[in-house]
C-alpha cells in the first residue's frame, strides 16, 4: 500500500490525512484492501495540492485504483491519496521522498 500526502501540511495533519486516505481506500476497494492484508505501507510526500492532483490524474489515466481524501476543514482541498503498489505506480512515484524525510527528531528508532 502506498499513501502520499502533501508536505506543505504540518506533520500532525500529514499523519491524519494519510490515515484518512487509507481508510477511504478500505471503503472504496474492499476486496483489494483485504488482499493487501495489512502487509506493508509506503508513506511518501509531495510538495503541494497541485502536484498531488496531477499525480492523481496520471494514476487514474493509467487505470490505477486510487482513493483520494479531500479535507472538509481545509476547504475540501485534496490532501492525500492511497493505492496498491505495482510497476506502474513505482514508475510514477519513484522520485518522491519518504514522508517526514526532512523532519528531525532525537528518536532512537529512526
Amino acid at each position: 500500500m502506498v499513501v502520499i500526502t502533501r508536505k506543505d501540511l504540518k506533520p500532525g495533519a500529514q499523519l491524519a490525512q494519510s490515515l484518512h486516505a487509507i481508510s477511504q481506500y478500505s471503503l472504496e476497494h474492499e476486496n483489494k484492501f483485504k488482499q493487501w492484508n495489512n502487509n506493508y505501507i509506503i508513506s511518501l510526500s509531495i510538495e503541494n495540492e497541485q502536484k498531488l492532483g496531477n499525480l492523481l490524474l496520471n494514476l487514474e489515466k493509467k487505470g490505477v485504483q486510487v482513493s483520494s481524501f479531500y479535507e472538509p476543514d481545509l476547504n475540501n482541498e485534496l490532501t492525500s491519496i492511497c493505492f496498491l503498489e505495482n510497476d506502474i505506480t513505482r514508475r510514477l512515484t519513484s522520485s518522491l521522498p519518504l514522508s517526514f524525510k526532512e523532519f528531525k527528531t532525537n528518536n532512537k528508532y529512526e
